[in-house]
């Protein structure tokens, strides 16, 4: 069956897509959550994404990537004690699948001026394979080379 308005069933479809994240009331599955806390995060929704992440946490406490997404939620805020907290608990979770948790965990510590802790995560993430982006500032407001 050939449809003379593809357009339309496009937006329709892109429609159901969108209601189904952000409509939904009250989701019945930790994913639903994630899912949503991911959408809000994305349009700088920080509390909503925050409340959609500690719900899919509070359903599923091992799901690391809600504790690393939230993390980063956290860190957009300038909430950094928080962030650092729940890259944390991303890394005691899964520390190989989280390296990316090191260097963003660093990040937070390097914006606290706690430089001692940033190498530490630093150097973490790079023996993980991880890249870390800013070394440079790192280098030069800590004093340090390495």
């Amino acid at each position: 069956m050939k449809t003379k308005h593809p357009i339309t069933i496009v937006v329709l479809v892109g429609t159901i897509i969108t209601v189904s994240v952000h409509g939904c009331k009250d989701p019945k599955d930790y994913r639903e959550y994630y899912n949503r806390g991911i959408a809000r995060l994305e349009e700088v929704e920080h509390d909503h994404a925050i409340s959609d992440f500690t719900k899919t946490i509070e359903m599923r406490p091992g799901f690391a990537m809600a504790h690393f997404y939230r993390g980063r939620t956290y860190f957009r805020k300038g909430e950094h004690d928080k962030a650092i907290a729940d890259y944390t608990r991303a890394i005691e979770i899964d520390e190989q699948r989280f390296a990316v948790a090191y260097a963003e965990r660093a990040l937070n510590y390097y914006i606290k001026k706690d430089y001692d802790k940033a190498w530490e995560d630093v150097h973490k993430a790079q023996s993980l394979g991880q890249e870390v982006r800013f070394l440079e500032i790192l280098r030069k407001d800590s004093g340090r080379k390495k």
